[in-house]
C-alpha cells in the first residue's frame, strides 16, 4: 500500500512540475532589424509587429468615440496566443495602453519593451519593472510591467 502511495505521489508531482514548467512558457518572435527600422516613426508599430509576428484574431473593436467629432479614441485588438492590445486615445494629452501577454515570463515582456521603447532618455527601476525617463515628469513613455491572475501584462502611457 506504501508503495502504491509513493508511486502515485510521485506522478503527481512530476505532472505538476510539467504543468508550472508549461505555464509562462511562450517566447514572444523576434522582430528582424529591417522591421524594427522600418517601423520606427510609425504609430502602430506594435500593431503591426503582432499581426506579422503573432496573427491577428479578428478586426479590432471600437470602444469608444468622441461625441463631437466621432473620432475612434478606444480600440481593443486580440491577437493569437491570448494577447490583447488596448488603446485609449481619449485625452488630449496622450494614449494609454494595455497589453496583456498570458502565459508569457516577464523577461519575454522586457525585451518586447526594449525593441519599441529604447531610448537614451529612459531607464529601468532596480527590479525592471518600470521603464520611464530618467527625470520623473519629463515627456516620454512610461511603462509598467504588472502581473495578475492571468499572467503578466504591460501598462503604458505616452504623452507631452
Amino acid at each position: 500500500m506504501k508503495t502504491t502511495f509513493k508511486i502515485l505521489l510521485i506522478f503527481f508531482i512530476g505532472f505538476q512540475m510539467k504543468l508550472l514548467a508549461q505555464i509562462g512558457s511562450k517566447k514572444l518572435p523576434i522582430p528582424d532589424k529591417i522591421f524594427l527600422e522600418s517601423v520606427n516613426s510609425s504609430e502602430d508599430a506594435e500593431i503591426i509587429y503582432f499581426k506579422k509576428y503573432i496573427g491577428e484574431i479578428s478586426k479590432p473593436k471600437v470602444i469608444k468615440r468622441y461625441i463631437e467629432s466621432q473620432k475612434t479614441c478606444k480600440m481593443v485588438y486580440s491577437f493569437r496566443n491570448g494577447i490583447v492590445y488596448t488603446k485609449d486615445e481619449c485625452s488630449e494629452v496622450g494614449s494609454n495602453v494595455t497589453i496583456t501577454f498570458p502565459n508569457y515570463r516577464k523577461d519575454e515582456l522586457i525585451k518586447y519593451i526594449e525593441w519599441f521603447f529604447k531610448s537614451e532618455w529612459n531607464v529601468w527601476n532596480k527590479n525592471k519593472s518600470i521603464y520611464q525617463p530618467k527625470e520623473d515628469g519629463d515627456a516620454g513613455c512610461y511603462i509598467e510591467i504588472k502581473q495578475n491572475k492571468k499572467g503578466f501584462y504591460i501598462e503604458y502611457y505616452c504623452g507631452c
